[in-house]
């Protein structure tokens, strides 16, 4: 883990780059993928339902990430902090490992042109 106590913001910039990084190369693809999934005339259903699914997946994420957190350390001193944050991060990990076993469907037919 690159965070402690003792990490300077300098070393913390490259880690939050890439992952500025990995969200604009996930969110725009997503969204072209679940509107090439469906028909021209479900289109507009399709979007909307991404939207409400990544906008309550943020939700429930912070909520989830929050809880884990406090459980684990707070935000009154370094140490706090870096005892909730660690175990954080974990559970973010296990959720993109567990996200790469979302099952592809098939396309139906007409889907994408």
């Amino acid at each position: 883990m690159v965070a402690d106590i003792d990490t300077p913001y300098s070393s913390l910039v490259a880690p939050m780059i890439v992952a500025g990084v990995g969200m604009g190369l996930v969110f725009a693809p997503t969204a072209a993928v679940v509107l090439g999934s469906v028909s021209k005339e479900h289109a507009g259903k399709a979007s909307g339902a991404n939207t409400t699914v990544r906008e309550i997946g943020g939700a429930l994420g912070i909520a989830v990430l929050s809880s884990v957190f406090v459980a684990h350390g707070g935000v009154g001193t370094p140490r706090r902090f870096i005892d909730g944050l660690h175990p954080a991060v974990w559970v973010v990990l296990v959720g993109a490992v567990c996200a790469l076993g979302i099952p592809r469907g098939a396309r139906p037919e007409g889907a994408g042109a």
